[in-house]
């Protein structure tokens, strides 16, 4: 049996033309809906034409529809976002057919429902018409898809396709939207594909909210996102036909509508969100500019109720499911609840439900980005990122943008170069060498006859350095001064074995300083770090290095080095002493030198292995499985041609195999990595006294010359099956250009005010958008 009562639609003020609109709905209740046979679908249409270039919606025409700023509707537009391609069915009171907003929009199979077939015989119009009579259908369009035309205002979703159902009598005090005309618009939106339904309707007639119940499982059975007024009569719950959406059982596709002012605040006519808060959203509906019967091309009239704020959630549910057309209906609803700003009492609340809609944070990324790899690997970006060292250029780093995808499988661009730090060159770190908050104390101590030891405990105190770390010794009830320091004991022990023969071992002193103290030729004045130094050895301070000699003959000799280093773990404070990085790396080096001296000339030759994991000549890619082999020689020579003069050089060069499936599994391999360093120098000693000494030096940190690194990166996505493509790319790793450190230096061991250094060092940094870097660093002392 049919309701006889009518169904009231939500009342709408046009306050421009001062007329009350209450239209409502009725029939259809005891039995099932009827509707017609559904018409045959529309032809294919044709393959979608390359997108255009991105426009400028900053307009003015966007501007004065202030609603769309109020829920960020530009972030969907900048993203290409227009509706372009998506079908919104509106079953209302029609739409103004002569109005240019909607020229060339509205889809050709709108009608007016109020036939025979649909609703009952005494009810059907005389003679059918989607023309609107009541100026509520045209309203509730514009603010959805008014066109974006230069001149007033336009639409949430501009360029969707407007399916219009007219579902209202003709009575001109009170119109009703028939049920059968709602159950039969669902149907007919359903058989034309469209994706939102807008109801800027609703009642509360006994059985509505089951009959709705219904409706609204359809709709969500059949991929339809659906958009209904919670009501306008100020209630702690919104009507019953909107309630019937929290009856569906599973996954909702269905959103209630309530209403904000401008700023904000509950308009005082809308329904809360009460018992059905976890599908409400609130959005602009007082106020809303919008397109009626009675204006002009350019003008506007304002619209309020929750009439006007439900077409604003369904232009936005158009925009999502034009950029992602494979999302569901109820992803696309769970994307607009899950990323409504919050309002009221923090989270879910009585009054504004979910929050109000922000249409840019629907269209960012939800639940962090990952990206996939041609095998089919997951990771996230934060964890698929690379840290370069000092070695690398910046190839990587200049590779174009990548897709990701989100929780939902949206696609993003990101930017591949945002997940490769490139390592901070800086000119020479003062504070590294000569820290004034470092404390060192040495010890050398005789054991025996032929053992000697020597020690150096280095105390850094961090309080001075590090704010952060003085608030987390603060929270551990530490004083800062006095307990946030790092100390660090080194150890090195030789052995004379007699015959020339000696061997050393050495813990928490770097590789490079033990190897400067077992061979006295690598003893130099510069300061540079790159000057005259077997680069490949690992610079970790945690290090073990054990250094072997023994002579071969009276002019050669040979030596073997053997170093193992790692990295720190962080301390009770989270402190990460200086130069440990995390994840945890570790390097092993073997060497062996073969040195031949006379009077005036000592030569040197090296070959040695490396071999890292979790690095690739100290860099760094997230994962677990990163590692590397470096082989390595190198020729040095030191030359007094005559007396006072020295003429000092060094080149080393490697070849590396790396490996690594980190980085998100995004690196196939890397190819002919080959390495130089380079050190060559003037000495002049005993230029104005017999304790002083000039010199002028050039040197090259160990930098790549050769190799890439191949990978598979994904570029595109299929938005229609979700399908990644890839493209396989080759990132050069070679330092462009050259750095060069330049240094001229004069030392005066004991002139009148005790000893006196001055280093003068020049560098450059090849490629990188560094500029040169010039520091003059003087020193003096004396002992009293």
């Amino acid at each position: 049996m049919a309701f006889s009562t009518a169904r009231r639609l939500l009342a709408a003020v046009l306050l421009g033309a001062g007329v009350m609109l209450g239209a409502c709905s009725s029939g259809g209740g005891g039995a099932p809906m009827a509707s017609l046979p559904p018409p045959p679908p529309p032809p294919p249409p044709p393959p979608p034409p390359p997108p255009p270039p991105p426009q400028n919606f900053d307009t003015t025409e966007f501007r004065n529809q202030s609603s769309l700023a109020q829920i960020n509707a530009l972030a969907a537009y900048d993203q290409g976002g227009t509706g372009e391609g998506v079908i919104v069915a509106i079953i209302d009171t029609g739409i103004d057919l002569n109005n240019p907003e909607f020229q060339n929009r509205i889809h050709p199979q709108s009608a007016d429902l109020v036939i025979a077939g649909v609703v009952p015989a005494a009810d059907v119009r005389t003679i059918p018409s989607l023309q609107d009579e009541d100026d509520h259908g045209t309203p509730v369009a514009s603010i959805i898809g008014a066109e974006r035309d230069g001149i007033g205002i336009h639409g949430v979703a501009p360029e969707v396709q407007l399916l219009i159902f007219r579902g209202d009598d003709d009575s001109v005090d009170d119109p009703i939207i028939f049920g059968e005309a709602i159950d039969e618009a669902a149907h007919r939106a359903i058989t034309l594909g469209a994706g939102v339904f807008n109801l800027s309707l609703g009642t509360d007639e006994v059985g509505a909210r089951a009959e709705f119940a219904a409706l609204f499982t359809f709709t969500r059975d059949n991929d339809i996102v659906s958009v209904i007024a919670a009501g306008n009569d100020g209630d702690a719950d919104p009507d019953g036909s909107a309630l019937g959406a929290i009856d569906v059982v599973g996954a909702s596709a269905t959103i209630i509508s309530g209403a904000v002012r401008a700023d904000n605040t509950l308009a005082g006519f809308s329904d809360m969100a009460g018992i059905a808060a976890d599908i409400y959203l609130v959005a602009p509906g007082t106020l809303i500019e919008t397109v009626g019967l009675t204006t002009a091309p350019g003008q506007t009239l304002p619209f309020s109720g929750t009439s006007a704020s439900t077409p604003h959630i369904s232009g936005a549910a158009a925009l999502v499911r034009q950029l992602w057309p494979a999302l569901t209906a109820s992803e696309v609803v769970e994307i607009l609840l899950d990323t409504a700003t919050d309002l009221g009492a923090p989270g879910t609340d009585p009054v504004f439900g979910r929050g109000l809609l922000n249409v840019g944070a629907a269209v960012a990324p939800v639940g962090g980005v990952t990206v996939t790899s041609v095998a089919g690997s997951v990771a996230s970006v934060t964890g698929a990122t690379a840290q370069m060292s000092p070695v690398f250029g910046s190839g990587l780093a200049a590779i174009s943008d990548i897709v990701v995808l989100d929780k939902y499988n949206r696609d993003f661009r990101a930017s591949f170069g945002a997940t490769v730090g490139l390592a901070e060159l800086s000119g020479f770190n003062v504070e590294r060498v000569f820290s004034p908050f470092d404390t060192y104390a040495y010890a050398n101590q005789r054991v025996n006859s032929r053992m000697t030891m020597r020690m150096r405990l280095t105390t850094r105190d961090r309080s001075y350095t590090d704010l952060g770390i003085n608030q987390a010794a603060s929270f551990d009830g530490a004083f800062a001064r006095n307990d946030v320091t790092e100390d660090t004991m080194a150890l090195a022990l030789t052995n004379d074995l007699g015959a020339g023969r000696s061997v050393m071992v050495a813990q928490g002193f770097t590789a490079e300083a033990a190897d400067r103290m077992s061979i006295p030729e690598r003893r130099t004045p510069f300061l540079a770090r790159s000057a005259f130094t077997d680069a490949y050895l690992p610079d970790a301070k945690a290090a073990v290095t054990t250094f072997m000699k023994t002579p071969l003959s009276k002019r050669v000799a040979a030596d073997f080095l053997v170093s193992y280093a790692y990295d720190y773990y962080a301390d009770s404070f989270g402190v990460t002493p200086d130069g440990a990085v995390a994840p945890t790396r570790n390097a092993a080096t073997m060497r062996a030198g073969l040195g031949y001296n006379t009077r005036n000339l000592h030569m040197r030759f090296e070959q040695g292995l490396r071999r890292e994991q979790g690095a690739i000549l100290d860099a760094r890619f997230s994962g677990d499985n990163t590692s590397s082999s470096t082989v390595y020689g190198a020729v040095e020579a030191d030359w007094s041609p005559t007396h006072g003069w020295r003429l000092k050089g060094r080149y080393a060069a490697g070849y590396t195999r790396a490996a690594t499936d980190g980085f998100g599994a995004l690196i196939d391999d890397f190819s002919n990595l080959t390495t130089t360093q380079f050190s060559v120098a003037l000495v002049r000693e005993g230029l104005v006294s017999a304790s002083d000494s000039l010199w002028l030096g050039i040197s090259q940190p160990l930098q790549i010359e050769t190799g890439a690194a191949r990978l598979t990166l994904p570029t595109s996505f299929n938005k229609q099956t979700e399908a990644l493509s890839f493209e396989t790319v080759s990132a050069p790793l070679a330092f462009a250009g050259r750095r060069l450190d330049f240094e001229a230096g004069y030392r005066l061991q004991n002139g009148p005010l005790g000893a006196l250094n001055i280093n003068l060092i020049h560098q450059t940094f090849g490629a990188y958008e560094i500029p040169a870097a010039t520091t003059l660093i003087v020193r003096s002392g004396f002992g009293f």
